[in-house]
């Protein structure tokens, strides 16, 4: 007769070793705990560069946007490939505009990846960068990155930066040919973004950059009544 105890027993124990996710492969592993030293060690070992985690993500995929460039480029040059097949949803030029990770731009654009990529959402990787670090916006510019592309809500990597007051940003993406009259799905401009949210050097830096404040939005606003209505003074003083 069958004890019951222990079959209930090894039926748990079955299930919670079906409930422990796999360990990571050596790469991964190393790039997810920041161990360089160990990374190199492993590749010169023969650790396999196509070992994928749990998620489908081979170590280079996430030292794209999580590793320093001396890590990546360790990857690289050990032959991983940053595009692996089966991996459509996936971008090496996005991940590493969503880390901020300037310095792998160019050994990623070296690879042949394209400074233009959008994920899976079509948010481009330069609208990322916009909203993060200033020197990613510069990388990407640098290889050729789509300086007006826009995502699904019609937003350019200016407006995204204007949204947010980065004032740096915004100044940089000007500066690499950025329109700076374009306006997203609801009739926004950057202009009118940045007085909606009271970034005051943001809207001096656009009307500099000769941002034509008479516009109107959808909803009929001018950038003005937008700043009035939300009580943002100083940029309404800009503005008048």
């Amino acid at each position: 007769m069958t004890n019951r105890p222990v079959a209930l027993t090894l039926i748990f124990c079955a299930a919670l070793a079906r409930a422990q996710p796999a360990a990571d492969p050596p790469l991964v592993e190393s790039i997810k705990i920041g161990d360089a030293g160990g990374l190199r060690s492993r590749i010169a070992a023969g650790a396999d560069l196509g070992a994928k985690d749990q998620y489908g993500w081979t170590a280079v995929m996430w030292a794209a946007g999580h590793a320093d460039a001396t890590s990546l480029k360790a990857l690289l040059d050990a032959g991983a490939d940053p595009a692996p097949k089966g991996a459509a949803d996936y971008s090496a030029i996005v991940e590493a505009a969503k880390g901020g990770k300037a310095a792998n731009v160019p050994l990623l654009a070296a690879k042949g990846l394209d400074c233009s990529a959008k994920d899976a959402a079509g948010v481009p990787a330069l609208a990322y960068a916009a909203t993060i670090s200033t020197p990613t916006v510069s990388a990407l510019l640098a290889c050729k990155a789509k300086v007006n592309a826009r995502d699904g809500n019609g937003l350019t990597a200016l407006i995204r930066a204007a949204q947010l007051g980065r004032t740096e940003a915004v100044s940089r993406l000007l500066a690499g040919g950025a329109k700076v009259d374009l306006k997203d799905k609801l009739g926004y401009t950057a202009l009118m973004w940045a007085a909606h949210d009271g970034w005051a050097d943001t809207v001096k830096v656009l009307l500099a950059a000769k941002a034509d404040r008479a516009q109107t939005a959808g909803d009929g606003l001018t950038a003005l009544a937008m700043a009035r209505a939300r009580g943002h003074a100083d940029a309404a003083d800009l503005l008048k």
